[in-house]
């Protein structure tokens, strides 16, 4: 009988003056953790947004069954030139949705681009349902599974795959209506809307190159029972995404 090699989720935090710098997370076995421990300590200390005065390693060990593996959402582009035509882009994308509120839920998403987590509004009565407004929400315990470990350390940082499991993950859970999301990275201007009806959908320029501006909103649909599960879904479950 094969026995299966333990898995850890390994979590990286940096911050300079409790600023957000980078994070980064991956689920992996013990033979891997001291080469990922160093690539993520090195991204840490090599972010474009500033050197941090702080970084937390966090490892945990993760049983197989605590697993639930997704497939990949389906993955469209809209080419875009200006933060503008971005903008437009992702309003055309959720009136795609049905949503109501289309101009509110866009002035809203900027208040989340000082948020160290993501924003969880409700997507009818516009109330921010995060239990603390200032950490907001964290979608975590995730990773990419068809990824070989050595090709994934080669790769580095790579901002679609890791929206793209970020994004499937989200998505996934029954009450989530949609996910809008613009990256923290000054030299990252692509950002998403991403949702089970129109997929996980890349608008190439949402804002201007250079800008630290960066923020992620969950528009929720539900009840309270359900408020709490969507919660603790998104910030407990161990999911591994299927690339």
């Amino acid at each position: 009988m094969t026995t299966k090699p333990q898995l850890y989720s390994l979590k990286m935090r940096a911050s300079q003056q409790n600023n957000h710098i980078s994070g980064a997370e991956n689920i992996i076995t013990e033979p891997e953790l001291e080469e990922y421990c160093l690539r993520l300590l090195k991204r840490a200390l090599q972010h474009s947004k500033g050197k941090p005065d702080f970084i937390n390693l966090k490892i945990e060990a993760v049983q197989p069954e605590e697993i639930l593996t997704l497939p990949a959402m389906p993955v469209h582009t809209i080419t875009t030139d200006t933060p503008e035509a971005g903008m437009a882009a992702v309003r055309g994308q959720m009136e795609r949705l049905g949503l109501a509120h289309i101009e509110e839920i866009m002035q809203i998403w900027q208040q989340s681009y000082a948020m160290r987590g993501a924003m969880l509004l409700d997507a009818d009565t516009l109330q921010r349902l995060e239990p603390d407004p200032e950490r907001g929400v964290r979608a975590t315990y995730i990773d990419a599974q068809n990824l070989p470990g050595a090709l994934a350390a080669k790769q580095g940082k790579n901002h679609f795959n890791e929206a793209l499991v970020l994004a499937t993950k989200v998505a996934h859970h029954p009450n989530i209506v949609a996910e809008l999301c613009i990256s923290d990275d000054p030299d990252y201007v692509t950002g998403y809307i991403a949702a089970k009806e129109i997929g996980y959908v890349r608008v190439t320029t949402l804002k201007p190159l250079g800008s630290p501006d960066g923020g992620r909103v969950f528009l929720f649909r539900g009840n309270q029972a359900e408020l709490a599960d969507c919660i603790d879904y998104l910030q407990h479950q161990k999911v591994l995404v299927q690339m």
